[in-house]
């Protein structure tokens, strides 16, 4: 099922980039630039992406660093066990006669 997601997001992209190669000019302060309309969005998406990974990468690095911190202080905190005492076999019944 996963791959055929993945094959039809990348036929639906090629699709569109083929669809959208129109000329459009991107300007930024001082930078000019000219590229297809295809290629300005997905630029687009990956700056969003980036952006977005990197607003959350303090807040995961805080949580896993928590949470190591909690499993540390929950094995510290848990007493040593004794050794276990291998307990007898039980003893034969004695048969009830019949």
């Amino acid at each position: 099922m996963r791959n055929v997601l993945l094959t039809v997001s990348v036929v639906l992209a090629a699709v569109f980039a083929l669809q959208n190669v129109h000329p459009v000019a991107l300007s930024f302060v001082v930078w000019q630039i000219e590229t297809s309309v295809a290629m300005a969005l997905l630029w687009a998406l990956l700056l969003g992406v980036v952006i977005g990974v990197l607003t959350l990468l303090p807040t995961t690095l805080r949580a896993r660093q928590a949470a190591r911190q909690a499993r540390h202080a929950a094995s510290d905190a848990r007493p040593a066990q004794a050794p276990a005492v291998p307990t007898p076999p039980p003893a034969d019944r004695p048969r009830m006669p019949d």
